[in-house]
């Protein structure tokens, strides 16, 4: 999970905080960068983990977690075929980022089976648990 902010005038704004799949990284930033002209910012890379999983497992402290939530959706796609969509959005700018999400899908493209996963942003930074240094 990379962990970004997106260049302008608000950049220090939780508007501007974006978390991306690495996987997808290279791609999104490009897709930033050449199509809507917005600079990108690697602040961390480190991992996602739902709060269950944090909750029971994790051993971090909960100031060195960081609220994210991870939405998962279907929309039609070629031929009524219905291709699986996740993103993740900071917590605490969720209902505004979910608005903008859903505004880019209208009419038949509209999201299908919405779910949001509360979670964690592990910043690599993070103390180590006691248990994990010495593994």
């Amino acid at each position: 999970m990379v962990r970004c902010r997106l260049s302008g005038p608000d950049q220090e704004s939780p508007v501007t905080l974006r978390y991306i799949p690495l996987a997808e990284f290279e791609l999104w930033q490009h897709l930033m960068e050449s199509r809507h002209g917005r600079g990108v910012t690697v602040e961390e890379v480190s991992l996602w983990v739902s709060e269950q999983a944090a909750w029971w497992n994790s051993g971090f402290a909960a100031e060195n977690l960081v609220p994210v939530l991870r939405v998962r959706f279907e929309r039609p796609g070629p031929n009524g075929v219905l291709v699986p969509i996740e993103r993740f959005f900071p917590a605490e700018t969720y209902p505004q980022a979910q608005e903008a999400l859903l505004r880019h899908f209208e009419g038949a493209s509209r999201p299908r089976n919405l779910f949001a996963t509360p979670g964690y942003f592990l910043p690599a930074t993070a103390p180590r648990p006691t248990s994990a240094r010495s593994a």
